[in-house]
């Protein structure tokens, strides 16, 4: 359970920051701010490879499937993405004024203010290529080689991802607590890191509550109703939901959550295309925290949450970010980012908040992930058991 570590840490930067972050040279501080902007001017720079890497290698690995599946299996996945991440949205809207989460209730500043807290110096990186247009290219290029049959484009995407993977995981993950206590000390120097982190709980129990509601509704639709094969189907998938709470990696996870998916579906077939196809892309979880997250992080901060019509400009962005999202802790709010900052006006502090939250919940929305997939599978073995197109290449597995 070594991944619980990532959290001790950060909930222990946080705490160490509230007593004695008013202790701390101002130097020093600025030394922490600058490692973290430079972190992230550095991630922000390689974001664009990250995310044609990820996006290119998972599309272009559907190449071994029908055409038909592969439409059907995007179709589905990027449908609920986009229903759950609208539920994220009209959750936050509803509760989070009567939870306290207003702008009109942001703590203001009184006495002396301090000039804000300023990075040492930053790196002028130079820009490429947009996030935007990685996305486009890194789609047509995995669409391409998902019909072409093209071999050794799947090879060349599933390596570059690898690459990728790799140093996210051995580089950047370990370095996520200083990562976020550059931030802490933007944020506690700024303004107050009590008076933000104040009052955190009602807002993370409205984030889990509406998960649960949202993987007992994928089980109750994929088992039509019947309540005995819900409660079999959450037994089997319960220990994939444990271990995704302590990896926080629905990859990590995978190997239960195909073993609970051949269960369930009694169809082995379909279960090892449906768990690995998804394990990236299908992110129940985060579609409904992420909206919640943004809404209490701009209410904090003393700004009004977004239009539904800016929101739904958002969400266009979010599905297709979705696509090249790394597999590794926080892994998903490090896409939005570049469109959060670029797009909706967030700032390196908002920014630096969000991501500290996220990865807090992030067992949660990991379980919730890798429950929903688990849902989905069976879903879909349903979906398929009807169809003629896929009836002759079950491989139905006994009981």
């Amino acid at each position: 359970m070594k991944e619980f570590g990532l959290i001790l840490k950060l909930g222990l930067a946080i705490v160490l920051i509230m007593l004695f972050g008013d202790y701390v040279p101002e130097w020093i501080q600025q030394v922490f701010f600058t490692i973290s902007i430079l972190m992230k001017e550095t991630l922000m720079f390689a974001m664009p490879l990250i995310v044609f890497g990820f996006l290119f290698s998972c599309l272009a690995s559907f190449q071994s499937r029908a055409p038909l599946l592969i439409i059907m299996v995007l179709t589905f996945v990027t449908l609920s993405n986009f229903v759950f991440v609208q539920l994220g949205y009209l959750a936050g809207d509803i509760f989070l004024p009567h939870l306290g989460y207003e702008a009109a209730n942001a703590i203001q500043k009184t006495g002396v203010l301090l000039p804000p807290l300023e990075p040492l110096f930053t790196i002028p990186y130079p820009k490429l290529i947009s996030t935007d247009m990685a996305l486009v290219i890194g789609a047509l290029g995995g669409l391409y080689g998902a019909f072409s049959g093209n071999k050794k484009l799947v090879e060349w995407g599933n390596a570059l991802k690898n690459v990728i993977q790799n140093a996210l995981v051995k580089i950047f993950i370990p370095m996520v607590p200083l990562y976020v206590v550059g931030f802490l000390f933007k944020i506690h120097h700024d303004e107050s890191l009590v008076e933000m982190f104040a009052g955190y709980g009602p807002m993370i129990g409205l984030i889990v509550m509406i998960q649960i509601a949202s993987i007992m509704y994928f089980y109750f639709k994929a088992n039509l109703g019947n309540l005995k094969a819900i409660k079999s189907t959450l037994r089997n998938a319960f220990p994939s939901g444990l271990v995704a709470l302590s990896t926080m990696s629905s990859a990590a996870t995978m190997p239960l959550t195909l073993e609970a998916a051949e269960k369930n579906t009694k169809n082995k077939s379909i279960a090892q295309i449906m768990i690995p196809a998804t394990v990236n892309i299908h992110h129940v979880g985060d579609s409904v925290g992420v909206p919640i997250l943004i809404a209490a992080v701009l209410a904090i901060n003393g700004i009004e949450p977004m239009s539904y019509g800016t929101f739904l400009v958002f969400s266009m962005y979010y599905m297709v970010a979705k696509y090249g999202v790394a597999g590794v802790p926080g892994g998903e709010v490090i896409v939005l980012l570049p469109i959060l900052e670029s797009y909706f006006g967030f700032t390196d502090p908002m920014s630096g908040l969000l991501t500290t939250l996220y990865i807090l919940i992030d067992p949660f929305i990991t379980v919730t992930n890798v429950l929903s997939n688990g849902a989905l599978a069976i879903l879909m073995d349903k979906i398929c058991g009807r169809m003629k197109a896929f009836q002759a290449t079950e491989e139905k597995i006994p009981a």
